[in-house]
Formats: C-alpha cells, sequence, structure tokens
C-alpha cells in the first residue's frame, strides 16, 4: 500500500494528464464545430467575408484514434479451401433432404401418372 506524503502534489500536474483517442477527438470535433458556428454567425451579414468563410473557419488539424480500414484477413490454414462453403452448414443440409425428398416424391407422381 503506498502512503502519500505531505511534500507530493495530491493531483497530477495538467501535462500528465492522460487522454483517451476517443475524448479527444470528440473534444476537438467539438471545439472546431463550435468556433466555425460562432465565426459564421459573425459574417453572416457580410456577403463578400462569407466567400471566404472556409479560409476563416477552423479546419480539424487531425484525425486521431479514428479506424481507417478493416484489419488484415489471416492466412486460412494449411488444407483449407478459401471462402465460407453455406451448403456445409446444418441449415443447407436440412434444406437439400427436403428437397430431395420433394423432388423424389414429384417424380413418383410423374412415374405413376
Amino acid at each position: 500500500m503506498s502512503v502519500q506524503r505531505t511534500s507530493e502534489p495530491a493531483t497530477r500536474a495538467a501535462e500528465q494528464v492522460i487522454e483517451d483517442a476517443l475524448g479527444h477527438r470528440r473534444r476537438t470535433a467539438r471545439d472546431v464545430r463550435h468556433t466555425s458556428k460562432a465565426r459564421l454567425h459573425e459574417l453572416a451579414g457580410d456577403d463578400e467575408l462569407m466567400e471566404d468563410a472556409d479560409l476563416i473557419c477552423p479546419q480539424p488539424s487531425h484525425d486521431l484514434g479514428r479506424k481507417t480500414s478493416p484489419p488484415r484477413k489471416g492466412e486460412p490454414k494449411p488444407g483449407r479451401r478459401s471462402g465460407f462453403k453455406v451448403w456445409k452448414t446444418p441449415f443447407w443440409k436440412r434444406r437439400r433432404t427436403l428437397w430431395a425428398e420433394r423432388n423424389a416424391a414429384e417424380r413418383r407422381i410423374l412415374e405413376e401418372g
């Protein structure tokens, strides 16, 4: 168990606070949106400045923490074919037997008739 000494600060310094990527992205996006909205509100009366609004409004500088692509697929085990064999699942095995029974019954009816 750690004992706090009186000479140690009770909390961390501001520069030591670690922020997660998702919280940082949300906070910075919110700041950019708020600043842009305030500047557009100020520019609403001036048509000349409104033409340059995209230069005046802040742009987000980075996109920290956003996933850009799906992870790579791993290599299949040796001897495996590529893809998922749908017809090997229990659902399709049941369907195939039902279809086979139905087709056999239709053939019997055609042969008898």
